[in-house]
Formats: structure tokens, sequence, C-alpha cells
């Protein structure tokens, strides 16, 4: 399990759009995906679970996986959110 915390400075909250972006990226991963923001985890294959991060741009979150490529979906996921 590897865990990476990352900041939101790619919207100024959690739209629709980012959320999607975010979905699609996690299926491109084998590793199990989670993000965390003040102690609530979400699924990130769960559209609704993104959407329901009730996150602002500066928010500290934290990106989890486990599995085979989990380094480089922590990776990709945090840089999603910070472009």
């Amino acid at each position: 399990m590897v865990k990476l915390n990352a900041v939101l400075s790619c919207a100024d909250s959690m739209t629709p759009e980012v959320a999607a972006r975010l979905t699609r990226l996690e299926e491109r991963y084998d590793s199990d995906l989670q993000l965390e923001f003040n102690g609530v985890r979400v699924r990130m294959d769960s559209l609704i679970g993104i959407l329901s991060v009730p996150c602002r741009r500066g928010s500290g979150l934290t990106v989890i996986a486990d599995g085979k490529d989990e380094q480089d979906a922590v990776l990709a996921i945090r840089a999603a959110l910070q472009a």
C-alpha cells in the first residue's frame, strides 16, 4: 500500500469534470485507488464518491493505492490533482 499527499490545485473545487477525469485515470491502473480528505475515504472508481469530497483549491488530500502498479497510480493521480 502506498499513500501520497497531494494538494488540489487543478480547479476551485471538486467539479464533475475533475471527478470524471480522475475516474478515467483510475481505470488505467490495476491497483485499488482511494482518495482521503478529512479522514473520509472514497473509492476512486466512484464518480459520486469523488464528487462527495468537499475539498477546495489548496485542500490537502491523500491518494492511496494498493496493488501491483500502486506507485505509478498514486503519482499519476497526484499529478492530475495538481495540474
